[in-house]
């Protein structure tokens, strides 16, 4: 899940650009919630296993990959390439669903293409190991996508809308809106979401292509705290979140084009069918569907 911890305000906000080699040697190394050994390990890697990413103080913050937001010493880093990577880059991550009022879907392997077996609640507790590099993880339960998950908050409820954004993933605007609304928004505007997420609604925008000729245009994706409060204050509950609950707060939320009039995103119409139709093939959720709540056509969660 591409989020962020208590600490990482200290390391930094520009893009990550620093790739290092975990050192022979050791038989593992621990990725912690923090900068600080003080901090639970949620993660292992083994030597030889790439990590990019921030360099504070002694410790780096991962920005790539499916323990984003984890920190490593770098006493134990190198800039030594390996001869051969290692086979297990992680074998141990543990963390807790990211989302305050949804759930993340558990499959039967380690892919979209593989039926729904059941479901972690929001905030619960997943252990398991990551299949090959990611973002695929394999629990006691099943395979649930590493996207959902926070390795490095005990309340993932802390990260909403507090996600520095060079820890999301932005959309390229060729799938934005080219309307311009409050507050601020153009076609040029940049949007972000959660990295696996951003890789699900890739495949989700070539099928959509496939079909109908265009990209399935985007409103709105990752909402800071004000912007929370910005369209709370503008539309009230239950339309909007209240401020700090939102599942656009972790980047795992889509709202695509929405229109005051009928269009194909409305309930019924051609292209939201054809997202309800596939949504789960994609990792995606609609949860308004079965209520049909006026206003909800446009929004899906990235649930795995």
């Amino acid at each position: 899940m591409t989020t962020t911890h208590s600490g990482s305000a200290q390391l930094g906000t520009e893009a990550a650009g620093t790739s290092r080699f975990v050192a022979p040697g050791i038989d593992s190394l621990n990725v912690r919630m923090g900068p600080s050994s003080a901090y639970p390990a949620v993660g292992l890697l083994m030597p030889g296993a790439e990590v990019t990413g921030i360099e504070y103080a002694g410790w780096l913050q991962i920005t790539e990959g499916s323990l984003v937001g984890g920190c490593v010493s770098t006493d134990y880093l190198t800039t030594d390439r390996p001869a051969a990577m290692p086979s297990v880059p992680c074998p141990h991550i543990v963390g807790r669903v990211t989302t305050d009022n949804q759930f993340a879907n558990i499959r039967s392997g380690p892919g979209f293409s593989h039926p729904i077996v059941g479901r972690y609640t929001c905030h619960e507790r997943v252990a398991g190991a990551l299949v090959d590099d990611g973002p695929w993880i394999r629990t006691d339960r099943g395979y649930l996508n590493g996207g959902t998950i926070a390795i490095y908050a005990t309340n993932p409820g802390s990260l909403n809308g507090c996600i520095p954004l060079h820890l999301l993933s932005p959309i390229p605007l060729c799938y934005n809106t080219d309307s311009h609304f409050d507050p601020g928004y153009t076609q040029a505007t940049p949007r972000y979401l959660n990295g696996s997420a951003l890789s699900a609604l890739h495949r989700l925008q070539a099928a959509f292509k496939r079909q109908f000729g265009h990209f399935a245009t985007i409103d709105l994706t990752y909402r800071s705290y004000a912007e929370q409060q910005y369209w709370h204050e503008k539309f009230g509950s239950p339309r909007a979140a209240h401020p700090g609950t939102s599942n656009h707060g972790y980047g795992l939320a889509i709202d695509f084009e929405e229109r005051d009039e009928p269009w194909i995103f409305s309930w019924g119409a051609v292209a939201n069918r054809w997202l309800l139709t596939h949504q789960a093939g994609f990792g995606f959720h609609n949860p308004y569907a079965s209520t049909l709540q006026e206003g909800e056509d446009y929004h899906f969660n990235f649930v795995g």
